[in-house]
């Protein structure tokens, strides 16, 4: 919300000033909060594992982390196989997955 307040000259009457006040768009909280994101995602590893550098940069650390085999997501599967019947031409073209309706 605004407010804005005019100052009139006491002879002439004429506007010599207007002021208007608006309220913040981000309070002291919001904030808080978005600075303390940004800084949880700085300190996160873009290597890949996206665990918190400060934790996996610890030789403390060394031996406490396991890779499990990997999974495969069958919707992304799917959509790589639509995408490869287009390889030749994808120019303009989105390509999206969905759930069947079953």
């Amino acid at each position: 919300m605004a407010v804005t307040t005019y100052e009139y000259d006491d002879v002439t009457g004429r506007l010599v000033r207007s002021v208007t006040r608006r309220e913040p768009e981000w309070l002291e909280d919001d904030r808080d909060w978005a600075l303390a994101q940004m800084r949880e995602e700085a300190n996160r590893c873009r290597g890949g594992c996206g665990m918190p550098l400060d934790e996996t940069t610890d030789p403390a650390n060394a031996s406490i982390y396991e890779a499990p085999p990997p999974v495969r997501c069958r919707a992304c599967a799917t959509l790589a196989e639509r995408q490869a019947e287009y390889k030749e031409d994808t120019d303009g073209l989105m390509f999206h997955v969905r759930r069947k309706d079953v």
